[in-house]
């Protein structure tokens, strides 16, 4: 199952970044061949794209191809905990509310 990425969103960012495809490569872990094809084509693997997105540190449907991208509609606390905490891991966002949970409840105390 291939990805349709953007590939002027990668290649932007790529460029931002004044890095060559080689260095993207290193960074990602992908061979060169595959980054030259992802850019020209724009087909990914579920598993390019993420170590690309890696890389950039960003989340995937930053580069995937407007037309491809499904809306969810489904609004549920765990999508709405998703967005919000997009760049973060649930491991540090899990910590942090109950730091925050323990400091309110002593500041209540």
């Amino acid at each position: 199952m291939e990805m349709q990425l953007d590939v002027q969103k990668l290649k932007t960012l790529r460029e931002s970044r004044a890095w060559s495809q080689s260095h993207l490569a290193d960074v990602s872990g992908i061979s060169l061949r595959t980054i030259q094809r992802i850019e020209k084509s724009g087909k990914a693997s579920p598993e390019s794209a993420k170590s690309i997105c890696s890389a950039y540190d960003i989340i995937a449907t930053d580069v995937i191809a407007s037309k491809n991208i499904q809306a969810d509609t489904d609004t549920t606390f765990s999508n709405l905990i998703r967005y919000k905490v997009d760049g973060f891991t649930m491991k540090a966002t899990a910590v942090s509310f109950l730091v925050a949970f323990i400091i309110a409840f002593l500041m209540t105390n």
